[in-house]
């Protein structure tokens, strides 16, 4: 995993650097990613059981998203301004 991603300090994200700016705040999740997660935590393997992990994973995500959101609001408006006024 690449060491620059680990030292992110995600409550405080630093929008002057090109590379945290590019982050991805809500995380991919592809069909590779779920196809293993049903493999290995669903016994009974149907559509609800497969809707079910997905639901569980994309809640999550979408969780995490928001509390990196809220965490780095006061950041992003300060940025959204100097970008406008710039």
């Amino acid at each position: 995993m690449n060491t620059q991603v680990n030292s992110i300090n995600w409550k405080k994200v630093d929008l002057t650097d090109g590379y945290q700016r590019g982050l991805t705040m809500l995380d991919s999740y592809d069909f590779d990613t779920l196809l293993l997660e049903i493999s290995c935590n669903i016994r009974d393997i149907n559509e609800d059981s497969v809707k079910a992990q997905a639901m569980l994973i994309i809640k999550q995500k979408y969780q995490t998203a928001i509390e990196i959101l809220n965490d780095n609001l006061t950041n992003i408006t300060n940025q959204a301004k100097k970008k406008r006024n710039a």
